[in-house]
């Protein structure tokens, strides 16, 4: 009895002599720290910090008690460590002693890391040196802020294999990735346009020779506004574009009542400025020399932006987003740009904002404001959902087809009401049927599409006489007869002709 309690107290001692000084297998997994900072200790050795941008974890080891961090925070910067003293681990976590003596605590995360794992590759026909460092960035498909990096030193020859570590929950199926192989500070390697990629997935990118002479541009100065002049039917059109600090964006046309709002984010070694607009395609600017910016995407032809001190518009727009108490004051969330944006206390629109926050909590409302010095003026608010949030899918969530579309504007001008009688309206059939009212006589015609065209077609309409409204009902039908495309934004329905918005209806609930 007495050799067999001596042999269990021996395992006993062994057992905890291993914790103590531990192996690299006995600590792999998620960890987090006192400052809920993860860590993810990789079995090959490798450390992941998930949900950390500013900071890429490269390797780590755990030798006779000291735990060996190294990490990078910028391409060319050096490789740095912490070290940290093991003293007791066991029930999930870890206690160290820092480099000044002060006690660190790990605990053991249940936190879902994911690993993407992937090459890049060149064409050239050229050997890399010894060491390299690998720069990789995950972006959501409409944002400027990525949501995970690595730095890292790789070798190879032709295909250079990268890794970067996420966090499950909060990374979507697909993203955008920007990569670029250095040396010695110089960029040798680079994307010259992000790549989509899926999550998960193994991604093969293809990398190109940067050449001397095409380093990357310094990134852009903001706050900054552009103007410029789009050539539109014989017509000149007014064309504004601000960029914030914190990746906004706004572009705005003269004549179209929806002003754009998005983000920006700078791409190809910061020459080229993307701008997202919500569930409209993405339009580029190019960097020119001199400061100017040459837009592409918003017409046939490209549009030559000037550096100009432009305030943001004073005129209200459409705007669809969260709203949410933060602080005990309203919060609007942008759908289009996700910026939470404070409302200001002033404008008939704030007591309906402040009603519906009372009323529903957290709701996802259609409103119509402005924004002056980074705060939201709401002046009307209206399709109201309680508990809506704000999500990739809002951006085109009413149907076209079998939803009521109640018509807000007119060839720029907001649509008027008349007691008794109806309001102007439009329904489209899955028939290829489209009926509707006027604002005096109901209508019906035939309409079609294909992809983002729409045409009307064979129209007839009631023959009653109306005490008002009779020219604007005569516009309503000079609007069908011109509208030539189709594009919804959140709950807002915008028909075109030739690139100008003629109409803009809003779904009801009926």
């Amino acid at each position: 009895m007495r050799k067999l309690l001596l042999f269990f107290f021996c395992s006993l001692l062994l057992i905890s002599c291993v914790a103590a000084s531990g192996t690299p297998g006995d600590i792999s997994g998620a960890w987090v720290d006192d400052e809920e900072r993860l860590y993810f200790l990789d079995e090959d050795g490798t450390l992941g910090l998930p949900g950390q941008t500013a900071l890429s974890g490269v390797s780590w080891k755990l030798e006779h008690g000291v735990l060996t961090l190294a990490t990078m925070d910028s391409p060319g910067g050096e490789v740095r460590e912490q070290k940290l003293v093991l003293k007791q681990t066991g029930s999930g976590r870890m206690e160290f002693t820092d480099a000044d003596g002060a006690p660190v605590t790990w605990k053991k995360s249940r936190t879902k890391v994911g690993r993407l794992e992937g090459t890049l590759f060149y064409r050239e026909r050229m050997a890399l040196p010894p060491e390299v460092i690998v720069s990789v960035q995950l972006y959501p498909l409409h944002s400027p802020v990525p949501v995970a990096s690595s730095i890292m030193p790789s070798s190879g020859g032709g295909s250079i294999p990268f890794r970067v570590y996420y966090l499950e929950q909060t990374m979507a199926p697909q993203v955008r990735l920007a990569a670029s192989v250095l040396y010695s500070g110089e960029t040798l390697f680079a994307t010259q346009t992000d790549e989509t990629v899926s999550i998960p997935g193994t991604p093969n990118v293809l990398v190109y020779r940067t050449m001397p002479g095409e380093h990357q541009l310094p990134p852009l100065k903001t706050p900054a506004s552009y103007k410029g002049t789009l050539k539109s039917s014989g017509k000149s059109v007014s064309v504004h574009l601000y960029l914030e600090s914190d990746g906004l964006a706004l572009l705005t046309q003269d004549g179209d009542r929806n002003q754009y709002m998005g983000t920006w984010m700078e791409k190809d070694r910061n020459r080229t400025i993307e701008i997202t607009r919500g569930a409209l395609k993405p339009v580029t600017a190019a960097r020119e020399a001199g400061g100017n910016l040459l837009l592409n995407g918003l017409s046939s032809q490209p549009v030559v932006l000037k550096k100009a001190d432009i305030p943001w518009p004073s005129k209200g727009f459409l705007i669809e987003g969260e709203l949410r108490k933060q602080g005990g004051r309203p919060v609007f969330s942008e759908c289009n740009s996700q910026r939470d944006i404070p409302i200001q206390p002033t404008g008939k629109g704030y007591d309906q904002l402040s009603h519906i926050l009372q009323a529903n909590g957290n709701s996802s409302v259609v409103l119509e404001g402005r924004i002056q010095d980074g705060h939201l003026e709401a002046s009307n608010v209206f399709l109201v959902q309680k508990g809506g949030v704000c999500s990739t899918e809002n951006y085109a969530s009413a149907p076209l087809m079998e939803t009521y579309w109640r018509l807000r504007e007119l060839n720029g001008a907001p649509v008027e009401l008349f007691a008794e009688q109806p309001e102007p309206h439009l329904i489209l059939r899955d028939n290829g049927q489209a009926s509707g009212s006027d604002g005096c006589n109901n209508f019906f015609m035939n309409w079609k599409r294909k992809d983002e065209s729409i045409r009307f077609s064979d129209g007839g309409s009631t023959l009653r006489i109306c005490p008002r409204g009779e020219e604007q009902a005569r516009a309503m039908h000079t609007m069908f007869s011109r509208a030539d495309e189709w594009n919804i934004n959140g709950s807002m329905l915008e028909l075109r002709s030739k690139n100008s918005i003629v109409a803009v209806f809003e779904a009801v609930e009926m």
